[in-house]
């Protein structure tokens, strides 16, 4: 049950992130177009989720503006129109999808706080290119696993720009 619960709590912060970005629950309509793209409105989100250049300029779903991570958020639409993002949502959200249970995201503090995030060695192992740039959640990471006595994971951390 304890896995469970954990995805769970991932999609209950990707909620709260709704929330305080001040959107509807648009974000889980298939079709649904991100305000980021539909609107020039000034956005009072908290600074992780205030929405970076490339967000307001490619037109995507909205379930990626919730995720508070602006790096992680860029290379996902980095990935083009045609990415087939449906594996990754399962292994953040998805609870029925996840035979091995820990393969996805944990948040441990406010939903909208990166310091609060962490990823688990399966999901950097998996998504690796994801999480290009991401040196905040890699610290977030390494910070809890070592309250739990858990050795530190490595991910590459470098900007895609500079593996160019």
């Amino acid at each position: 049950m304890l896995l469970t619960l954990i995805q769970f709590n991932v999609f209950r912060a990707l909620v709260q992130n709704t929330f305080v970005s001040g959107f509807g629950f648009n974000w889980l309509e298939g079709e649904a177009i991100s305000h980021f793209n539909t609107t020039s409105r000034f956005w009072t989100c908290p600074p992780a989720l205030q929405p970076t250049k490339l967000q307001c300029i490619v037109e995507h779903h909205p379930w990626i503006d919730i995720l508070p991570f602006p790096e992680l958020r860029d290379n996902i639409l980095l990935q083009g129109e045609d990415y087939d993002d449906s594996p990754l949502c399962w292994d953040l959200v998805e609870l029925c999808h996840v035979p091995s249970g820990r393969n996805g995201l944990i948040v441990w503090g406010e939903a909208w706080d990166p310091a609060g995030w962490e990823v688990t060695e399966k999901f950097a192992q998996k998504w690796s290119w994801l999480l290009r740039g991401c040196e905040g959640l890699l610290r977030s990471t390494n910070k809890w696993r070592r309250e739990r006595g858990e050795e530190e994971i490595y991910f590459d951390v470098r900007p895609v720009e500079e593996l160019e």
